[in-house]
């Protein structure tokens, strides 16, 4: 099985989806597990390392996933501080525009009821 994340135009990836399809897949691998149970053989056996195998590295790339998603929120935290520290006017400006835009849309609501 293959994982597949959707790559926008800027080269990131959906890393949500990715998230979701190894969970599922680590979920399946354990309720594998849980069925083998006690099953003897040699052939139970190589099931067996081959589904432990196959959740660790599973594991191991929803960890990496996670990592990637906190680096990129941390990157967006990052430049929106300095792009604020730039351009305190600005800032006020766009959060002054966009409170108005708000309370436009909101006393518009009102009303319609």
């Amino acid at each position: 099985m293959t994982i597949q994340a959707k790559t926008y135009e800027n080269g990131a990836r959906n890393t949500d989806s990715t998230v979701v399809e190894l969970n599922r897949v680590i979920t399946q691998a354990e309720e594998l597990l849980k069925t083998l149970g006690e099953e003897g053989g040699a052939a139970a056996e190589a099931v067996r390392q081959r589904v432990i195998r196959t959740v660790n590295q599973a594991k191991v790339r929803l960890s990496d996933a996670g990592a990637r998603v906190r680096g990129a929120a941390t990157d967006a935290a990052r430049a929106t501080d300095s792009y604020v520290r730039d351009n305190p006017w600005k800032s006020i400006a766009y959060g002054a525009a966009a409170g108005a835009a708000i309370a436009l849309v909101a006393s518009i609501l009102m009303r319609r009821d």
